[in-house]
């Protein structure tokens, strides 16, 4: 009898720990996505640290805080993008360079839609039940 309530106890102990574990992975999703990906102090592309001179309002507005190295090769970007702009700045910003930007903000679009799906915002209501507790 003793054998079974030690293992009952084990079974507990081991379930416990593995709920630990599970709170702890969705703590750390969550910091991940909220202050790694989404730091509004922090250049989106590269970053770096963003400083009062880096919050001005350019011709092509970005959707997410860019450095004002990054905000310029945005802006770039965007004119040769939209066929305002035919010649690179500089000569590395060639094809690749383009597609660099494209995929980035690929990327970010994509952040962004996981950030609404019903299972991330699931993800979010239980942690804000476990914090609550």
């Amino acid at each position: 009898m003793a054998n079974i309530i030690e293992f009952g106890r084990r079974c507990e102990s081991l379930k416990s720990e593995k709920d630990a574990e599970v709170r702890r992975r969705k703590v750390e999703a969550l910091r991940k996505i909220f202050q790694c990906t989404r730091c509004a102090f922090k250049c989106s592309k590269c970053g770096a640290q963003l400083g009062e001179e880096d919050r001005c309002d350019e011709k092509y507005a970005s959707p997410y805080p860019l450095c004002r190295t990054c905000r310029e090769e945005y802006a770039e970007y965007r004119a040769r993008r939209d066929g305002a702009q035919q010649q690179a700045k500089y000569y590395w910003h060639n094809s690749l360079w383009m597609k660099v930007w494209d995929t980035w903000l690929e990327h970010q679009q994509v952040l962004d839609q996981y950030r609404q799906s019903k299972e991330f915002l699931q993800l979010v209501q239980e942690v804000e039940d476990l914090l609550g507790k």
